[in-house]
């Protein structure tokens, strides 16, 4: 718990910092992963707005439905409370009224740009000014978050090895899918958290050149490219691993996408360093499919960032011309994609180090090892 309390005000601090930096009075927060990043409150906001406002100089402001009043208790530093009533109320009685009562005669108040469009919308009489503070942020990781990260992966891997271990021809979706539930019951009966997800399940051939498809959980794994797919949120914090694998002897064109996959990913981890653009990281993968003639089967960005959830910042793709630094934590996925023959993806999560990166996940990568017959 101390590290915890510690780890709070460190991130208000820092943002604090930033707003003197920015001469911003005051900073709006509205998504509910950001206000559990600063506050560790789960959160579910359904209808009702729930802000946390963060001054220079000052403790935070909470404003929240009176719904949440009797029961609302953050014990890692000191704050004020305001609520209203619903989300609709009475004249002068509604969250926007509350919202202007404490903002209204700054000279100057930023928000985060993931808040919903209505918060500037009924607050025009404010000052706004849209940032990326938070995002900028989360993306570098502290050493408390490091560990979470570290904790996560190493379930996740674990999960995708056994599933490579009982997967053969034949083997249900459904067989797959389940290592996943007992690993999430577990965590919860341990660390019981509205933020912990499991999922994990082998994407047939058939499937796993849609990748964001839903395999039938009645479906076999058979011959071709099948990708077991593993994304895990455990204690608020995300990891993901996956792995392409063959149950029957790849064929000659199977095993050139693999290989293609496999050199895209060396490409990839070459150029994943402090001061390299996260854009640099896509054109080098992109330039090699292109030279290879496979540009058509590219369907994403080969990496994103990973935090407390699957998909945040940095994306590394073209367009993002962020400097990648030390403690970033991202996906390694470069992949191929033909229809009606399957995928070729494998994923890890990574962190980025003072030289270079170390993988955080871990399983087999090579040919040898993922011919499963």
């Amino acid at each position: 718990m101390n590290n915890l309390k510690v780890e709070i005000k460190d991130r208000i601090g820092i943002l604090q910092n930033t707003l003197k930096q920015n001469d911003l009075d005051a900073y709006v927060i509205t998504d509910q992963e950001d206000i559990w990043y600063f506050t560790n409150i789960n959160y579910k906001p359904e209808q009702r707005p729930f802000l946390f406002v963060v001054y220079p100089d000052r403790r935070p402001l909470f404003i929240v439905p009176k719904l949440e009043v009797d029961h609302f208790t953050v014990p890692y530093f000191d704050y004020d409370l305001d609520n209203y009533f619903d989300v609709t109320s009475g004249n002068g009685k509604n969250w926007y009224d509350l919202v202007a009562k404490h903002l209204s005669k700054l000279v100057k108040v930023g928000i985060e740009s993931n808040s919903q469009l209505l918060m500037t919308h009924f607050t025009d009489n404010i000052k706004w000014k849209v940032g990326f503070l938070v995002q900028n942020q989360r993306m570098i990781k502290s050493t408390y978050e490091i560990d979470k990260l570290q904790y996560v992966s190493k379930i996740c891997s674990n999960v995708v090895n056994k599933t490579l271990s009982m997967t053969k021809t034949g083997t249900k979706v459904a067989d797959t899918y389940q290592l996943a539930m007992k690993v999430g019951a577990e965590e919860i009966v341990k660390h019981f958290s509205l933020e912990n997800r499991a999922i994990n399940a082998v994407w047939p051939a058939e499937y796993s050149f849609m990748p964001h498809s839903i395999p039938d959980m009645n479906a076999r794994v058979g011959a071709g490219p099948n990708i077991d797919i593993a994304l895990f949120v455990l204690q608020g914090y995300a990891a993901e691993c996956e792995r392409t694998f063959f149950t029957e002897t790849p064929t000659k064109e199977n095993m050139l996408h693999f290989n293609q996959m496999m050199y895209a990913r060396k490409l990839f981890l070459d150029k994943l360093k402090p001061g390299t653009k996260a854009s640099d990281i896509e054109k080098v993968v992109d330039d090699y499919f292109e030279d290879e003639g496979v540009e058509k089967n590219i369907l994403h960005r080969p990496g994103h960032g990973i935090g407390l959830n699957n998909h945040e910042w940095p994306t590394l793709s073209l367009g993002n011309d962020t400097v990648l630094k030390e403690n970033m934590v991202v996906s390694v996925e470069p992949a191929l994609y033909f229809k009606d023959q399957g995928g070729y993806r494998h994923s890890d999560t990574a962190l980025i180090t003072k030289n270079g990166y170390k993988l955080m996940t871990s399983a087999p990568t090579s040919i040898s090892e993922l011919v499963l017959k």
